[in-house]
């Protein structure tokens, strides 16, 4: 099983097109063939981007049927059918035997796919049907060995540490616990529980926030 991130932009794909004029991310949160469920977000605050990045698709000859389903404070839901004359990113995906990881980020006018290949072929042709029908292409992480609970990212010692962490609060705001109190609770040094603390966050960052790069 191949896990991998990549970066995807191409002329004249609407949404690329659409993030690099207004300061929008999307998030698609749901796929079913030519239709998407997911919401926007304005990268400056400014709500009217939002409006407009939804007046926009509603003209964009790529667009078949838009609707927004729901306004919240910051984001606003939508639902979209587009029609192509060739076949989507997604599509691409799936053809090649892949799977897309939702959600689909769109920022900047970049598409950011997180992506499971069960072969090395599969994820070959993956790339080459990529790198064939759109402009850019960058692979952002890659492992061959993905992983599915955070247990398999962490040592045991970690995982106690941060579990315990959570479950009594030290993520809350504000915190209902201290490091001390922690580290008393598994007898460790407060330094000893500091480290484990960060070293996991540091694990976990890289894994879920897609840091893990590759050169």
């Amino acid at each position: 099983m191949i896990r991998s991130r990549i970066a995807i932009s191409s002329k004249d794909y609407y949404s690329c097109e659409l993030t690099k004029k207004l300061p929008v991310r999307v998030s698609i949160l749901a796929v079913n063939g030519s239709e998407g469920l997911g919401f926007y977000e304005a990268l400056d605050n400014n709500l009217d981007n939002l409006e407009k990045y939804v007046q926009f698709m509603q003209k964009s000859p790529q667009i078949k049927d838009i609707k927004v389903t729901h306004r919240g404070n910051k984001r606003i839901w939508t639902r979209v059918v587009h029609k192509l004359d060739y076949p989507s990113i997604h599509d691409t995906i799936i053809e090649s035997g892949s799977m897309t990881i939702l959600p689909i980020v769109i920022e900047h006018g970049i598409q950011y796919h997180d992506i499971l290949s069960p072969t090395p072929k599969a994820f070959r042709d993956l790339l080459k049907k990529l790198q064939d029908r759109f402009s850019t292409i960058q692979l952002r992480a890659l492992s061959s060995k993905p992983t599915e609970t955070i247990q398999d990212l962490l040592t045991d010692k970690q995982y106690k540490a941060i579990e315990l962490a959570f479950r009594k609060g030290y993520y809350e705001i504000p915190r209902k616990c201290t490091l001390e109190e922690l580290s008393v609770e598994l007898g460790i040094k407060r330094v000893a529980m500091q480290e484990r603390i960060r070293r996991a966050e540091s694990r976990l960052m890289k894994e879920y926030a897609g840091l893990k790069l590759f050169f």
